[in-house]
């Protein structure tokens, strides 16, 4: 474990778009930087849906679930791995599909990732709301109903909201509350999400990366109410396993004094 990190349970591979390697790849390098756990979670494959760049299309679903089934079994004495999908709650336009992934066990868990939402049959990135009071109300709602349907192991960067939303204010802070309230509610895990800290602005050697999220003070919040939290590489190239700063989260979890836990619960679903 020459990171401090044994598992990850946010992960992508090539099919969404954005991402680089094979997923043997990602496997081999998960077993040599010593993580026990690795959970495959890539951008939802949805029926009916393109998005380019951003999920596969949906020819690409049997794929994706036989060749992670079968890295699990080839590399069952190494490591343990976990086959899912990051997905946006939609409302009940794909509910019954998601129940059905899990229900036969076709895929182990959901992470809920809420990027965007569909309108007019079509998709939209909270951001290109112009009002982005109304943009975080939406996106604060549609979190929290997702939550609430029993489906999602955890919530992957709840604090995404402030990759768009230009400061912290009383809004933010109420928002914060209100995904913390229900992450108690639900007994689901908030993740630190370490994506954007690979990415993160600086100026100068040693000086503190600046990134939208993990958002100081949304953890702050988390921290008072004392949600359990759980950590996402959300890799999207084998090399990030080893390279990305996870000095810098493991001082981020500590000194936001967070109620760190390393291992989840898959709801069960029949």
């Amino acid at each position: 474990m020459p990171n401090g990190l044994d598992y990850n349970y946010h992960s992508h591979t090539w099919r969404c778009g954005h991402a680089t390697g094979t997923d043997e790849n990602y496997v081999l390098s998960a077993i040599n930087n010593g993580f026990k756990i690795y959970g495959f979670s890539d951008h939802v494959i949805l029926p009916n849906a393109s998005q380019p760049k951003m999920r596969g299309d949906f020819i690409l679903l049997d794929g994706y679930i036989n060749s992670v089934r079968e890295l699990a079994e080839k590399y069952k004495d190494k490591i343990t791995i976990y086959l899912g999908f990051e997905a946006e709650w939609y409302g009940e336009l794909y509910r019954k599909y998601y129940h059905d992934l899990l229900a036969e066990h076709r895929i182990d868990y959901l992470i809920l990732g809420q990027h965007d939402f569909i309108e007019d049959h079509r998709f939209h990135w909270y951001a290109s709301i112009d009002d982005k009071d109304d943009a975080l109300d939406r996106y604060v709602k549609d979190l929290t109903d997702g939550m609430r349907s029993g489906l999602f192991t955890y919530v992957a960067h709840p604090d995404h909201f402030m990759s768009y939303y230009p400061e912290w204010n009383d809004h933010t802070i109420a928002a914060a509350e209100e995904i913390c309230r229900v992450a108690l509610e639900t007994h689901l895990p908030l993740e630190v999400n370490m994506g954007p800290s690979r990415w993160g602005r600086k100026n100068a050697p040693g000086e503190e990366i600046r990134v939208a999220y993990p958002c100081p003070q949304f953890w702050d919040v988390v921290a008072r109410f004392n949600c359990p939290v759980i950590l996402g590489v959300d890799d999207h190239d084998p090399s990030e396993l080893l390279n990305s700063p996870y000095e810098w989260v493991f001082a981020f979890i500590k000194n936001h004094h967070l109620n760190y836990i390393t291992r989840v619960t898959f709801p069960s679903i029949s």
